[in-house]
């Protein structure tokens, strides 16, 4: 069992049971907390809670809802989990298929999911044993834009977008919607044109959780379906910014 200050809280996320069974089970004689979810939005929304850090997560690649490459994106663009150790697990991809790394697609370490436990284990205590690192570029960026939002069910309000990057965003409102919620965002991209994008409500800062942090009270969302134009010019907007700083 592990000495309770350096219990540590980790993430797997694999659509498939029999996965999550078997890495969780290799886990958990080290005396860790692990949280075992069958989708990439459960474990964003474990990722940002900026009450109970996670320490490492565990992600499938390949998953029917929102995968291993979105969770890895849109935890780098975000200012708590930018530096949290994220570490693939597929059984479709091999090192041929990331010819510039596994940190170009935004993960630590990238295992094939026939590697044996004392393999699983040597790759999860690297992470798991040493401080994480204080250095890692975000392509995230403060702002301050006006919006609107809408949901299907006719809710809506403005909001005010106080960070963005290419794969999401936090939305300052006093009236955030549920974790869950699918709704679309509406705003000019400074310098740029006018937008309508489709969003997912990852996590929530309710008025007691914005009370304890310094965070403001909204909503971390997960920007869904981008066009190849759109990413672009959120993407450029981003650089422009970073280059300003």
């Amino acid at each position: 069992m592990a000495d309770p200050r350096s219990r540590r809280r980790i993430v797997v996320a694999d659509d498939v049971q029999f996965w999550r069974e078997k890495i969780a089970m290799v886990l958990l004689p080290t005396g860790h907390e692990v949280l075992a979810v069958d989708d990439g939005v459960p474990a964003i929304r474990l990722c940002m809670d900026p009450m109970r850090p996670v320490d490492l997560v565990i992600v499938d690649l390949v998953m029917p809802g929102v995968d291993g490459f979105q969770v890895a994106r849109y935890l780098r663009s975000q200012r708590l989990t930018e530096n949290l150790p994220i570490v693939a697990v597929t059984s479709l991809f091999k090192p041929d298929d990331f010819p510039n790394g596994p940190r170009a697609q935004g993960f630590d370490a990238i295992l094939d999911k026939a590697s044996s436990s004392d393999q699983f284990l040597f790759v999860f205590n690297k992470y798991l044993n040493k401080p994480r690192r204080t250095q890692r570029p975000a392509p995230r960026v403060p702002s301050n834009i006006p919006a609107t939002f809408r949901c299907g069910d006719g809710r809506d309000g403005p909001c005010v977008i106080s960070n963005v990057s290419s794969s999401g965003a936090f939305l300052s409102t006093s009236k955030p919607l549920p974790e869950g919620t699918e709704f679309s965002v509406v705003f000019a991209i400074p310098g740029g044109p006018s937008v309508r994008i489709i969003a997912l409500v990852i996590w929530v800062n309710d008025r007691d959780v914005a009370a304890k942090t310094k965070y403001s009270r909204g909503m971390g969302v997960l920007f869904r379906g981008l066009s190849a134009g759109l990413y672009k010019a959120l993407d450029q907007y981003v650089k422009n910014e970073l280059e300003k700083t």
